[in-house]
């Protein structure tokens, strides 16, 4: 599509509609709409991971565009199908991160059947995190430190519980529980939310202008 279409695409993805209101309103053909709010979500995924301080290390960082396929079941016989989240915030700034860790001992441990594992927590920083989120059940578990394990108690609202909110209603409203997407709607939520006091138009502009869509093809 033209130049002036992707900047009319981009203004309403920054006003938050859905594809089928951008292809109505834009005339942009559905498939065309997806396409490329897929190739923006990419973009914004990948500027986010660059910023996130647990993965961007000598120029390098964790870019994991895709949820991974398959599915565990713990020994209680439940399920896991979809990864963990971990969710922390640092000098005013909310991140994510997909937990690439057993999934059957994180449910366990999560839910007070096991009790905290120094290795496993410092190994993948568990302790970090002030809340992880589970999507199987879309529940948010408040974490305390590597020591104390799942906080048990309820804490104030926070903004760790208000962009727990602002995800899950952004989940529903887009259906984005689907495994295939649900690491780019994390990360939009993540971007949306930390940059929601800015002008979401000219931002994405400029990220765009410094790496063209085209790229996230590959």
């Amino acid at each position: 599509i033209s130049e002036r279409k992707v900047r009319e695409l981009l203004k309403l993805f920054a006003e938050d509609l859905t594809a089928t209101q951008i292809a109505n309103i834009s005339g942009i053909s559905r498939i065309t709409v997806n396409a490329y709010l897929k190739l923006i979500r990419t973009h914004i995924a990948k500027y986010c991971e660059e910023r996130n301080p647990v993965h961007y290390n000598n120029g390098h960082f964790a870019f994991l565009p895709l949820q991974s396929p398959g599915s565990t079941t713990n020994k209680n016989g439940v399920t896991i199908k979809k990864s963990f989240y971990g969710i922390f915030k640092q000098d005013d700034i909310i991140y994510t991160d997909k937990l690439n860790i057993d999934s059957s001992w994180l449910y366990d441990w999560l839910k007070g059947k096991l009790d905290a594992d120094q290795t496993l927590i410092e190994k993948y920083r568990l302790d970090l995190y002030n809340g992880i989120v589970d999507f199987n059940t879309v529940k948010l578990f408040r974490t305390n430190n590597a020591y104390s394990g799942v906080s048990k108690g309820r804490s104030q609202i926070d903004e760790i519980d208000l962009f727990w909110g602002m995800l899950k209603s952004r989940l529903v409203k887009f259906r984005g529980l689907n495994g295939s997407t649900l690491y780019l709607h994390v990360k939009e939520t993540e971007f949306r939310y930390n940059y929601r006091n800015e002008d979401l138009f000219e931002l994405l502009v400029n990220i765009i202008h410094k790496r063209p869509l085209h790229l996230s093809k590959q």
